[in-house]
Formats: C-alpha cells, sequence, structure tokens
C-alpha cells in the first residue's frame, strides 16, 4: 500500500501537467476552428507568423481579411510613444470634463468659460484627434475595416462620439462663451413682482435705465432723486441690496416712505437662467454622457470583442 501511494500520485500529476497543457491552448484556435501553425511559426507557439499578426491587428477577427496594417519592429515603438500621448490627453480631456461636471458643476462656468480649461480642452482635443488618427492609420490600411467587422465598428463609434464632442465643444467656445461672459442688461420687471439679485441688477440708473435699489423686502426706485444721477448715491450703486448699507447713513428709512415700490426682493430666489445658460447646461450634461460612452465602447472594444 505504501509504495502504491507514490504511484498513484506521480500518475495523477503527470495527468494533471497533461491536462493543464491541453487546457493552456490559446482560446483563438477554438474560436477559428484553426491549429496553432495557423497563426505561429511553431505547432507549440512562439512568434507569430503573417497571419497571426495580421489577426492580433485585426482586433482578433477571423478571418483577418479586410486591409489590417502589421507593423515591422521599427514602427511599433512609434505607435507605443503616440499611444502614450493620446492617453495622457484623453485623460486631461476627459478628467478635466468629469471633474467640472460632477464636483464643480457646470454653474461654475456659467458665466463665462474660464480661460485655462478652454485652452487645456483644445490642445487635449487637438492632440487627441492628431494620434487618434495616426492610431488609426497603423492598425487600418483600408476604410472598409471600420464597417466590415465588429472591431471597425467598435473604432467608428468611437470616432463619432469625438467628432460630436468636439463639435460641441467648438459650438460652446466659439457662439455660447462670448454670450455667456456679455450678460445682456435689460431692465425688465418680473412678471409677479419678486426681484432677485440678478434682475436687480440690470436695474443699473446707467445707459437710460431706471434706478432701483432693495431694502428689507421691497424694491424702491430711484430714479428721479437727483441725488441718484448716474446710478450712484455716496458710492452705493443702483440695482443692488442696500439693507445692511443703510442703517449705517446719516438718515433713517423714512426717505424711502415717498418713494415708489415697484416690487418686492428675495435674495434667495433662483435666477432664471438665459437661453445661452441653458444651452450652456445641456450641452455640458451631454458631454458627460458622452464621455462615459466612450469609456464604455473603449472597455467593448478590449474586453467585448
Amino acid at each position: 500500500m505504501k509504495r502504491t501511494l507514490p504511484i498513484v500520485l506521480s500518475v495523477a500529476a503527470v495527468i494533471n501537467l497533461i491536462a493543464f497543457a491541453a487546457d493552456a491552448k490559446p482560446e483563438y484556435s477554438g474560436r477559428t476552428g484553426q491549429s496553432c501553425k495557423t497563426c505561429h511559426l511553431s505547432g507549440m507557439g512562439g512568434p507569430l507568423a503573417k497571419k497571426g499578426l495580421e489577426y492580433a491587428a485585426s482586433g482578433y477577427v477571423w478571418p483577418p481579411t479586410g486591409g489590417y496594417r502589421v507593423l515591422g519592429p521599427i514602427r511599433k515603438p512609434v505607435r507605443f510613444v503616440i499611444g502614450m500621448f493620446h492617453i495622457v490627453a484623453a485623460f486631461l480631456w476627459f478628467g478635466t470634463i468629469l471633474y467640472v461636471h460632477i464636483l464643480l458643476r457646470p454653474a461654475y462656468a456659467a458665466k463665462g468659460l474660464p480661460r485655462g480649461e478652454v485652452l487645456l480642452g483644445m490642445f487635449s482635443m487637438l492632440v487627441v484627434g492628431v494620434t487618434g488618427t495616426l492610431l488609426t492609420i497603423s492598425r487600418i490600411k483600408s476604410i472598409s475595416v471600420l464597417y466590415s467587422s465588429a472591431w471597425g465598428l467598435t473604432l467608428s463609434a468611437k470616432i463619432v462620439l469625438y467628432i460630436i464632442m468636439v463639435s460641441s465643444a467648438m459650438f460652446v467656445i466659439v457662439v455660447i462663451g462670448p454670450k455667456l461672459k456679455k450678460r445682456e442688461r435689460r431692465a425688465v420687471v418680473p412678471e409677479d413682482d419678486i426681484f432677485n439679485p440678478l434682475t436687480l441688477s440690470s436695474f443699473d440708473g446707467k445707459d437710460g435705465r431706471p434706478a432701483y435699489i432693495a431694502y428689507k423686502d421691497k424694491v424702491y426706485d430711484m430714479s428721479e432723486l437727483k441725488l441718484w444721477k448716474n446710478g450712484i448715491h455716496m458710492k452705493h450703486p443702483a440695482g443692488t441690496d442696500l439693507t445692511d448699507a443703510l442703517p449705517k447713513a446719516p438718515h433713517g428709512e423714512e426717505k424711502l416712505e415717498p418713494l415708489k415700490v415697484t416690487g418686492t426682493f428675495d435674495a434667495t430666489r433662483e435666477p432664471e437662467k438665459t437661453l445661452p445658460q441653458k444651452m450652456f447646461y445641456f450641452i455640458a450634461y451631454m458631454n458627460l454622457t458622452i464621455v462615459f460612452l466612450v469609456l464604455f465602447v473603449i472597455a467593448y472594444w478590449r474586453w467585448g470583442i
């Protein structure tokens, strides 16, 4: 019995090694129905033959037809460097979008796009576009690849999402951005006569606009007073809340009693968004959604096909 046990264990170990070797065969052989020699220079694996290189370049689509490009030993390091710049630029671009849109929220730039974020975004988009084009050229030599395989269709989806993001970003920078910075001062009384800090600020007494101030919960018209000429009195500008400033003045609130009350004031009321602001918010959250779509496409492209 003692002699039999080592023999049994030895046989079991050999069977286990044989089973492990069989299980270690690449899954690609089972997927394609081809032997190892189809892709490898030797039957047990080793360096890839031309067919194996085409198979890898095609994103593991069998048969690897349609114009996939196989790189030589010199071009591979070049593609590696280009790919590194591509990933870094995409990281900066997407990281900025995620940080601003999730943590700071779009209101951070609703009054005008910060110059630093604009420059970083444009630089990142340019680098991603250039490096992405070079990487695509390094993988394919025929446009038909982009619509003839799952790998190519996934790449095409990634390219389309990139174009949408760049187009919307340029629209924000060129069209919406200037309108956010150049806020139109239109002195319009709210329909419900309830002013907030934004609507009140338009009544600054300049360029023919009325001069209004807020005191406690009421809004007073100061336009007819000579002391409020050009919308300013003793360094106090019109269009602001003077609730805290009036008690420090040499006169009391009795000076406001004969004045016209044009409405009420609510400092906590949320200002209504302008059309450029609404468009900016829509595009901001649209691009945030596209970022997650791009990440999903990349994950599917890498591990799902």
